[in-house]
């Protein structure tokens, strides 16, 4: 009997100090923690489905208002930014406090521990449900939550809806086509047009004119009186 006395208490022994050099949060919390958001309008209607962004200084996530995501564990704030169609976003600032893991290990002078749980931030819990309310910006304190009860936190400021970008004027249609012609075709010169030639006039065939047929030559009558002229004169 004292044999196994020994043996449970030498495995105790053992356990505390893997604990004490591993960190006691590391090993009862884990590294990362289960959060839900949830969201709200200001007359306090419960809307589901937002997109949530959830940062901290190790990890980031994603996830709808109304469903729980896991997030590292930190010592630094974690950052909430939702928004929802319709609504000015909803925004917030979580801080996380030292669990009872920590604390376990400070009480038992583990510093070894400490070390490890506040490096892996296994050592700090943030609330694990929190209320956003759209158009607001919230502080949430792991301290001021009951339990695991909804957390309403703290009212910081106000956030507004995103303004439209401005609508580009349109372009007519014509306008747009002639502006990308005269876009897309280099700038060439024009060159000068030459006159048109004349058209050369069309020589025009001429009739030739028919030959006049010769008429018949008259009869010379000779009369005895011309005979005698050309008859030498009598001595």
């Amino acid at each position: 009997m004292r044999g196994a006395s020994w043996r449970f208490w030498g495995l105790c022994a053992c356990a505390g100090m893997l604990s004490i050099l591993t960190g006691c949060a590391s090993v009862t919390h884990g590294t990362t923690q289960a959060i839900k958001i949830e969201t709200l309008t200001p007359a306090g209607r419960v809307i589901e489905g937002a997109e949530c962004r959830l940062a901290n200084d190790k990890s980031e996530a994603m996830t709808l208002s109304g469903q729980s995501v896991p997030v590292k564990r930190s010592g630094g704030n974690l950052s909430i930014h939702c928004t929802h169609d319709g609504q000015a976003p909803a925004g917030g600032q979580a801080v996380s406090r030292v669990n009872g893991g920590m604390v376990g290990n400070i009480i038992l002078g583990g510093l070894i521990g400490v070390a490890v749980d506040a490096s892996n931030g296994s050592g700090f819990n943030y609330p694990s449900w929190m209320q956003l309310v759209f158009g607001e910006q919230r502080y949430f304190d792991r301290s001021a939550q009951q339990g695991d009860q909804a957390l309403a936190g703290v009212k910081l400021g106000t956030t507004e809806v995103a303004a439209a970008a401005p609508t580009p004027a349109t372009v007519p249609r014509k306008d747009a086509e002639r502006e990308a012609e005269r876009v897309a075709a280099p700038a060439v010169a024009a060159a000068p047009v030459a006159p048109a030639a004349a058209p050369e006039p069309v020589p025009v065939a001429r009739a030739s004119a028919a030959p006049t047929a010769a008429s018949p030559a008259s009869p010379v009558r000779v009369s005895l009186d011309d005979l005698n002229a050309l008859l030498p004169a009598k001595p």
